[in-house]
């Protein structure tokens, strides 16, 4: 997935700070696992209100830490909830995939120069 971490864009939502920048995103990281847990949970029991609770604390999540594709992918879903589409699974598996991504590659973006 492209786009995962764009490095100058969490400084900048960090308010120019690389440190506080990679604090944020580790925050992030660690919150990821919890988050995609409880939206998938979410999902199988067609809560609603759960669902939107949750894709609502990860959209908020994403503002300060430069994360453009899981950003996106929640806003998506925050979208097709307010409109109250049919079927959401598709968006939240896209939410589901940009978690796992970013999980997955957490360590190695975290090993990257952050100045």
């Amino acid at each position: 997935m492209p786009d995962m971490l764009d490095i100058p864009l969490a400084i900048e939502q960090a308010g120019g700070n690389p440190e506080l920048a990679k604090e944020l995103f580790t925050m992030l990281l660690n919150e990821l696992p919890d988050h995609r847990d409880k939206l998938k949970q979410a999902s199988r029991n067609n809560d609603e209100q759960a669902l939107w609770d949750h894709t609502h604390k990860i959209y908020g999540a994403t503002s300060y830490c430069g994360v453009p594709t899981l950003r996106s992918a929640a806003r998506q879903l925050e979208e097709a909830i307010k409109e109250q589409a049919d079927d959401l699974s598709c968006k939240v598996e896209g939410v589901v995939r940009a978690i796992d991504e970013l999980v997955e590659t957490g360590s190695a973006h975290l090993a990257q120069a952050w100045m």
